[in-house]
């Protein structure tokens, strides 16, 4: 098998890859808290699982978490949000990747397969650096997140997790982007 299809293959399963994960993980930071309790009243594998993961990655104040039937969720809301958006940026990234490849292109000028981009005329195929628009784009989708972290700190804004899990989804569908055109090859 040519290394450009190797390359191609592994690529492909990497992004699945990460796709599922990312469903998976907002998934059971969604559903824990409903099943904290497992049969006899003890805590479920799966559910606790969660909860010592989202220890790990997450702060977990209980004044800055969703409480879905009077349980605490396993991040808190900033957390929440960034998850729902990287959620969404997978989805979008899979979406375009399936659009991509039902468009066709164009035949190779080479032996093996052209590299393609779905980043338009400022970005060249294959692997290079960022473009400066995409990593504005980055900083813009963190604005919602760090002004509400400060608006907080210096006492401006009430905390009210709602916002603060909306100011994390755009910062998680960027983030999801990225790394899904890293994954692509179409990053370095």
């Amino acid at each position: 098998m040519p290394a450009a299809v190797r390359a191609v293959s592994w690529r492909r399963l990497l992004g699945g890859a990460f796709t599922a994960a990312a469903l998976a993980w907002l998934l059971l930071v969604l559903l824990a808290p409903l099943s904290v309790h497992g049969a006899g009243g003890k805590p479920a594998a799966v559910a606790a699982a969660t909860y010592l993961i989202g220890g790990v990655v997450c702060h977990q104040r209980p004044d800055r978490s969703f409480h879905p039937g009077g349980v605490q969720m396993p991040v808190c809301a900033r957390c929440t949000g960034l998850y729902l958006g990287g959620a969404a940026g997978v989805l979008v990234a899979a979406g375009r990747r399936r659009r991509r490849g039902r468009a066709g292109s164009a035949p190779s000028p080479g032996p093996g397969p052209a590299p393609s981009t779905s980043l338009g005329p400022a970005v060249s195929p294959g692997p290079g650096p960022a473009p400066a628009w995409l990593r504005w784009a980055v900083v813009a989708a963190a604005a919602p997140t760090a002004l509400s972290f400060a608006a907080e700190a210096v006492g401006w804004m009430p905390s009210f997790d709602e916002l603060r899990a909306a100011a994390g989804v755009p910062l998680g569908v960027a983030v999801t982007w990225v790394a899904s055109l890293v994954i692509r090859g179409e990053l370095a």
